[in-house]
């Protein structure tokens, strides 16, 4: 059964990659689009929510002045101002997702910000660190000899992994740099309020709780606001995409695991309940559009099966050779080619294919 669009407006600018207009979603409650730039998403929808005088903001998108100017004009159009936002919850720690925080918080510092502890703990990684910003492993792996990269593309894959003090171009090879992105997060605050799976949000009126859904990253959180049948679902579920599981790598050893758990999760929700999701459009067909994500994971799983069996050579990389790719594996660069074999890693281990590297990451 397919899924039922909710929005033809923001139906339309998906279908055209084009930056749609701010919508109310529903009451008190708006989807406010902010680019990303350089990147075939084309934006983030950043969810503001009416809350006593002011509102909240879920997901306020990409860093950069554009998108804050974005973002601002929006909410000056709706009657608020930066003073008026009363916090900020986070589904996931990408740059997508988060990058504006900073920028918010210096504007107005009595702001909370909310977000699961394990991206949290995530965020702290990388900028000690512990682990590569532009890959989330141990900066001492090589992931291009790891992952079986032929020697002619690993400076594809090894431009991502550097670290932040090094770095001149983002992973995704978009405006603004990893190391300036790397300085506005350190800039968070230490008193974040810390989301774990069924919290309440510190919202001033109505109720909003937060789901833990780990797989996309293993901190990943939806919203839900049962009053009107909400469901603000981050990267968790889109309604034509299907989120990369593996880029997280730092849990690359049990994220399709989660993420097959987590659409269970949310199979316990309400059937009509709206999907309001960070890109493309909002949707009823929650369960059907979860049985569609789980079937693609599975055929998946069997190309990946059919393939080890087709090929002496198991590396990542040959793996993913063979699978199918809506472009082609041969359109794959850079940024794109790393998140291709990430996702592949990560479904080779769901089968307990040996990946040759160990965990790649220390659970620690």
């Amino acid at each position: 059964m397919a899924i039922e669009t909710l929005s033809s407006a923001q139906a339309a600018a998906w279908k055209d990659r084009v930056l749609p207009a701010v919508e109310k979603v529903a009451e008190g409650v708006w989807a406010i689009p902010v680019p990303i730039p350089n990147n075939p998403l084309v934006y983030t929808y950043c969810y503001g929510i009416a809350d006593g005088s002011g509102l909240i903001l879920i997901d306020p998108g990409w860093d950069g002045k554009d998108q804050y100017l974005a973002l601002t004009s929006a909410l000056e159009s709706l009657g608020f101002t930066v003073a008026n936002v009363h916090g900020i919850a986070i589904t996931h720690y990408h740059r997508d997702h988060i990058g504006l925080v900073p920028a918010l918080l210096h504007k107005n510092p009595d702001m909370w910000v909310a977000m699961h502890g394990e991206d949290l703990r995530s965020i702290k990684q990388f900028f000690s660190q512990s682990v590569d910003l532009g890959t989330g492993v141990d900066p001492s792996i090589n992931i291009a000899r790891a992952y079986g990269v032929p020697e002619d593309r690993w400076a594809e894959v090894e431009a991502l992994q550097v670290s932040a003090k090094n770095s001149s171009k983002n992973a995704q090879g978009s405006a603004g740099s990893k190391n300036e992105f790397a300085l506005l997060m350190s800039s968070m605050p230490d008193a974040i309020t810390i989301l774990d799976d069924g919290s309440q949000l510190p919202t001033e009126s109505g109720a909003l709780r937060a789901l833990w859904t780990p797989g996309h990253t293993y901190g990943h959180s939806v919203f839900v606001r049962d009053e009107d049948g909400l469901l603000f679902s981050g990267d968790h579920v889109l309604p034509t995409i299907t989120p990369n599981i593996g880029l997280d790598s730092g849990a690359i050893t049990h994220s399709l695991g989660d993420y097959l758990g987590s659409l269970d999760k949310i199979g316990n929700l309400d059937a009509d309940v709206a999907v309001l999701p960070a890109h493309g459009f909002r949707f009823h067909g929650l369960h059907d559009r979860k049985r569609e994500l789980i079937e693609h994971h599975r055929q998946r799983l069997d190309e990946i099966t059919e393939r080890m069996d087709a090929t002496d050579d198991h590396s990542v990389y040959s793996i993913a050779q063979g699978l199918h790719w809506s472009r082609g594996f041969d359109s794959l660069h850079n940024f794109n080619l790393f998140a291709a074999l990430a996702e592949t890693a990560a479904h080779m281990h769901y089968l307990d294919i040996d990946l040759g590297v160990g965990s790649l990451v220390p659970q620690g």
